[in-house]
């Protein structure tokens, strides 16, 4: 099969920038992109609060669910609280990884709570600066989120009892099979982003997917010891990178 994109926007909360999101949302209107976006339940980070809290906030996102879009459960405060890089090997800080299992527990479960309590399911998992452990999938499960976007793979795969659908990028690029996330954080956007996010679609839109197309045409198996391999190759080489781009 030819090579399928998502669309995943991080840092959703109800003081974003909406101002951004007022000009991004009819782009994916227009390419009928159906994004996940990763929904901070209690936000904590000041560095998300970039306007007014928007009090309608959680009846945008029930709405947003009832179009099809995928919510995920984005951490709980978006607050690192340990230096534990987790399962994914990419940046040094965690809001869950390291942490005693109980801590974990507590954050999840409130974070759900939330979500219940504004009528929104977490369709899936992101964690915060993509950085969690086995503990956190374990009490994921058990709490029944099951479906995970992250991971340096090149297709969905079941890791940990938990559906992996990978999340490779950060903008668009040609590739030749397999499912790719192309990860945005548009609070700091300006003219240039969005109109590189309009072209990117127009280039794009045919080979765009949806997380409920992707369950159905890509039956995930366990991930392989290529899997795991290649996708632990990935942060390692963007290490590497970074250490050469700072000198």
């Amino acid at each position: 099969m030819k090579a399928r994109y998502l669309l995943r926007f991080d840092d959703i909360c109800p003081a974003m920038n909406w101002s951004v999101w007022a000009a991004i949302e009819p782009i994916l209107t227009k390419y009928g992109v159906l994004p996940i976006i990763a929904v901070v339940p209690d936000n904590q980070d000041p560095k998300l609060d970039v306007h007014a809290a928007r009090p309608d906030f959680w009846a945008w996102v029930r709405e947003r669910q009832a179009a099809g879009w995928c919510i995920a459960l984005h951490g709980f405060q978006h607050r690192y609280e340990s230096r534990q890089s987790g399962i994914m090997g990419i940046n040094d800080r965690s809001e869950f990884a390291g942490l005693p299992e109980a801590v974990q527990r507590d954050k999840l479960v409130r974070g759900l709570e939330i979500f219940r309590d504004n009528g929104v399911r977490a369709d899936a998992w992101v964690a915060p600066g993509h950085s969690f452990d086995a503990v956190t999938v374990r009490l994921l499960l058990e709490l029944g989120v099951s479906t995970i976007s992250d991971g340096f793979y090149r297709r969905p795969v079941q890791y940990l009892d938990a559906l992996w659908i990978p999340q490779q990028l950060w903008h668009f690029r040609w590739m030749p099979a397999g499912v790719w996330t192309v990860c945005l954080h548009f609070n700091a956007y300006g003219e240039e982003e969005i109109g590189r996010l309009r072209n990117w679609l127009d280039k794009y839109a045919a080979f765009m997917t949806s997380v409920t197309n992707v369950r159905r045409d890509y039956p995930a198996a366990p991930a392989t010891w290529a899997d795991r391999s290649f996708a632990a190759m990935i942060p390692a080489v963007r290490a590497v990178r970074r250490r050469l781009w700072k000198r």
